[in-house]
């Protein structure tokens, strides 16, 4: 039996590269008469390529995608890190091997620690350096993506009007520099609430400050950027305005900082709304003026009167806030009581009279004297004292009525009685010019006799 030699080319594995097996020394034999011959039942040895085949099978959808995923130059991708060191970082990005940022291009901070600009599992975007190098590493740049995307980010916030935040990195002619992902320039024009342009040194103070700002310009070719503070700031308050418009009510109290005093009343800050605290809602008594109860800058507590959502406006009260002093009148002052007050102001029908008790009360120019006259100004000054008798209270209508010439006429009688019981006592009798002199002589602020009258009428018997 003579052994021969024969080739056996295997199935062509998955790269489409057929492997030839090794030759097999196969003999031949003579059979019985009659007998068929059988075929072979050796197995089929294995090889590398049918291992990979059935590797390849294995492999799920993703694994494959993996495997099999390629990255060109200049490619952005987002990518998680899974490593940190002062090396580099690690990045997965989807293929078969991380790519690696090196530490220049990370952030465009120099000497920036790596771990204080990513962390592990935090997604990123990359841009591709190098797809592969020599020893098979994909190099990749977070400095050079940011540079991309910021650029995007900035079209897209122009086109939307959304608000951005950006880092004021320094003050420079006519504004500052601020750090939106690429330098961008924000006029003095645009900076705060007014449309006046900050002086240098009040630009000086946002230097390192975060502020948000809306997106002006963006010209990328010509890597010109131009923002707005100001902008920015007045859509946030409008903001404001509107959800603190919303949430006021009628009849609360709230607290709030008196920002502006005019004639007629003062505007108080509620927290981004304006209320009106009108002069006749601020005290129970009238005022002069609105400084005379508050200054800018104080704290107040208010109240609520009206809301118009039509017109967006608020009114305030503050007296509402305290006793109302007409409440308990009848138990302090009664219609025939005499009171002194304090002219606070005079006006074309009489005088009003401040009074203990945080009340006022009104003297009609007919009972300013017991003679006729025009003004007021004839009789009594602001800030002169008075004494005059009460002759109306009308409690639900805050008024109250007093009179200096019915106290004058009244002691006038007085005065009359008492002489007529003085010289009807006197066994000599008197004259009725005595009389009518005496009751000339009283004054009409202490309704007293002056001591050189009375002098003068004891000795006139004599004479």
């Amino acid at each position: 039996m003579v052994a021969k030699p024969i080739a056996r080319v295997s199935a062509v594995n998955t790269q489409g590269v057929s492997s030839i097996m090794p030759e097999e020394p196969i003999e031949d034999s003579v059979l019985p008469a009659g007998e068929e011959p059988r075929e072979s039942t050796a197995p089929e040895p294995s090889s590398e390529g049918d291992e990979f085949a059935r590797a390849v099978q294995q492999m799920s959808a993703e694994e494959l995608e993996r495997a099999t995923r390629t990255v060109r130059r200049g490619e952005l991708i987002r990518g998680t890190v899974v490593h940190v060191d002062e090396n580099g970082v690690l990045v997965d990005i989807g293929t078969k091997s991380e790519g690696i940022i090196p530490l220049n291009e990370l952030s465009r901070q120099p000497n920036q620690p790596p771990e204080e600009v990513v962390q592990v599992g935090q997604e990123i975007d990359v841009v591709v350096l190098k797809p592969e190098t020599e020893e098979g590493q994909i190099i990749l740049s977070k400095k050079r993506a940011d540079y991309e995307v910021a650029w995007q980010r900035l079209e897209e916030a122009m086109q939307a009007n959304e608000t951005i935040d950006g880092t004021v990195t320094e003050r420079v002619k006519g504004g500052f520099m601020v750090d939106v992902g690429v330098r961008g320039f924000v006029p003095a024009s645009h900076v705060g609430m007014s449309r006046a342009p900050l002086p240098d040194s009040a630009l000086e103070k946002y230097v390192g400050q975060t502020i948000p700002l809306k997106v002006l310009e963006v010209d990328k070719k010509n890597r010109k950027v131009v923002l707005s503070n100001r902008l920015a700031e007045a859509e946030r308050r409008e903001r404001e305005r509107q959800q603190a418009f919303e949430s006021v009510q009628e009849g609360q109290v709230l607290e709030g900082t008196v920002r502006r005093i005019v004639d007629y009343g003062a505007f108080v800050d509620l927290g981004g709304i304006d209320g009106l605290l009108h002069i006749s809602e601020m005290s129970w008594k009238r005022i002069k003026h609105p400084s005379d109860v508050l200054r800018e800058g104080q704290r107040v507590r208010v109240q609520v009167l009206r809301v118009d959502p039509a017109s967006r406006k608020i009114s305030l009260g503050l007296k509402q806030l305290i006793p109302d002093p007409w409440l308990e009148v009848d138990q302090r002052y009664q219609v025939g009581q005499v009171v002194t007050g304090k002219v606070a102001r005079l006006a074309p029908f009489g005088a009003i009279v401040d009074l203990p008790g945080d009340l006022e009360a009104t003297i009609p120019l007919a009972e300013l004297s017991t003679r006729r006259v025009r003004s007021a100004a004839e009789v009594v000054q602001e800030g002169q004292e008075v004494e005059a008798v009460v002759v109306q209270i009308t409690p639900a209508e805050h008024r109250m009525v007093l009179s200096i010439r019915r106290l004058q006429k009244a002691r006038e009688e007085q005065e009359k009685e008492q002489l007529m019981e003085q010289y009807s006592s006197s066994s000599r009798g008197f004259t009725i010019g005595e009389v009518v002199g005496r009751n000339f002589t009283f004054e009409t602020e202490e309704s007293e006799p002056s001591s050189k009258n009375e002098d003068e009428e004891e000795q006139t018997p004599a004479e």
